[in-house]
């Protein structure tokens, strides 16, 4: 009953707090709608339509933002089944919901239907479930707790400030290339940053679904051996799947890009490889570290040296670009994380961690090198083949034909956790 009690506290005071964000979000959006057609040139035909739709992608995005308030809980109680399921259909929804609106000629508004649409959905189910699961949890104003509200957000704010961090990173990427390349150089972009980014974001959940765990863990005594442990096996499986995908994404990326859009979208193999990189490689590692330093409690130092590099980052990109084109905003924010998180994130892992420097080189590089060693191999072999690819079945059976491939040294270097995790699943039953 007490705990029952402490969750409805936080609900409802996480419910009013994100009322007042999101109404801060609807208004800056709105006054912001004013301006987007004159700061990113928009042609004449779309300043009408471009107020309209940030106007209401900004009151979408308040009502998401208190709707997350009451959905949260799924994940906080380690519900990833149902959080995971939940977010992949109405994912998978919105894409198929906007191709839907596009073929029927709706332009630009496409998108903006589909986030009406999935919005409905998301708030159908998520309010469907969470009567299901925590019935007895009612939101109450006067349950407001102030006192509860601070300490929320003496940690939660400073976690509050990566996410903003990482948004300058890299949504102002395509302002920046928009403002000083073309908007066309913005869709070359989009287009080929689409594969290593989906496919990080699939990759991460790795490491995102066990934070409740790592919370947990920090608790419990021996806590940092723990914690370095676990960060270890999911740094090792999470790094070999994505150096695995880096040199998939290396040879499928041509075919794809030209199936799906035209090859006159494709950017070269110098700006795949950064852009993988980036994503598969160096964001990784530094996403698994983070987060398990987050779960261990240290959050406010991640998020100054975050704020950092986000300043770097848009000063960099913004000069760079003029030289480089679109490959200049990736290099920036390579030499950004180069110069912040990609080695202080690391030293706060061994000072908190009781590990060294060269036990943590080796979680990071050993299923590098290992795969990449392999895969290389098979880069060099099927290179011509995929260049060669004209036909979307001829694409789906390489690319499945190669995934298998490149998964052998991810089994390999993995196969005692598998079978840890095969273990605890059929002693479960």
């Amino acid at each position: 009953k007490e705990n029952r009690e402490i969750v409805k506290r936080i609900i409802s005071t996480s419910f009013i707090v994100y009322i007042v964000i999101a109404l801060i979000v609807v208004i800056a959006g709105n006054i912001f709608a004013f301006f987007a057609s004159k700061i990113f040139s928009v042609p004449t035909p779309y300043i009408q339509s471009v107020y309209y739709i940030i106007s209401i992608i900004s009151v979408l995005l308040g009502l998401q933002l208190v709707l997350r308030s009451i959905a949260s809980i799924f994940f906080a109680h380690q519900r990833q089944f149902l959080s995971n399921t939940l977010s992949f259909v109405l994912n998978l929804s919105n894409i198929a919901f906007t191709v839907f609106f596009v073929c029927l000629s709706y332009g630009l508004w496409s998108f903006v239907y589909s986030q009406i649409i999935v919005f409905v959905f998301n708030t159908i189910l998520n309010i469907y479930f969470f009567r299901k699961y925590y019935n007895y949890v009612s939101i109450d104003f006067k349950s407001f707790d102030f006192v509860l509200l601070k300490q929320m957000f003496s940690y939660g704010f400073a976690l509050f400030l990566t996410g903003v961090a990482v948004q300058i990173i890299f949504q102002t990427d395509r302002i920046i290339i928009g403002s000083f390349v073309s908007l066309t150089a913005v869709s070359i972009y989009s287009f080929t940053a689409k594969i290593p980014e989906l496919s990080s974001q699939l990759f991460w959940k790795i490491s995102d679904n066990a934070f409740p765990a790592l919370v947990e863990l920090s608790k419990k005594e021996n806590a940092a051996s723990a914690i370095r442990i676990t960060h270890d096996k999911i740094m090792q499986l999470t790094l070999s799947l994505t150096t695995s995908f880096f040199w998939i994404t290396l040879l499928i990326s041509y075919p794809f890009i030209n199936l799906w859009v035209g090859k006159q979208y494709y950017s070269g193999m110098g700006f795949i490889a950064l852009v993988a990189y980036l994503y598969l490689i160096q964001l990784t590692f530094i996403h698994i570290t983070s987060l398990c330093l987050n779960g261990f409690g240290i959050a406010k130092r991640i998020s100054i040296i975050a704020l950092i590099e986000a300043g770097i980052n848009l000063s960099l990109s913004i000069f760079f670009v003029k030289w480089y084109g679109i490959k200049g905003v990736i290099i920036a924010t390579i030499i950004g994380g180069a110069l912040t998180s990609f080695w202080y994130i690391p030293y706060l892992a061994i000072k908190h961690f009781g590990a060294n420097i060269l036990s943590y080189s080796v979680s990071v590089l050993k299923p590098i090198i290992i795969c990449s060693v392999f895969d290389l191999i098979l880069y060099i072999i099927y290179k011509d083949k995929f260049y060669n690819i004209n036909s979307w079945t001829s694409l789906i059976i390489y690319t499945f034909i190669i995934s298998i491939l490149c998964l052998t040294p991810v089994i390999i270097i993995n196969k005692y956790l598998f079978l840890e995790l095969k273990n605890k699943i059929f002693s479960k039953k």
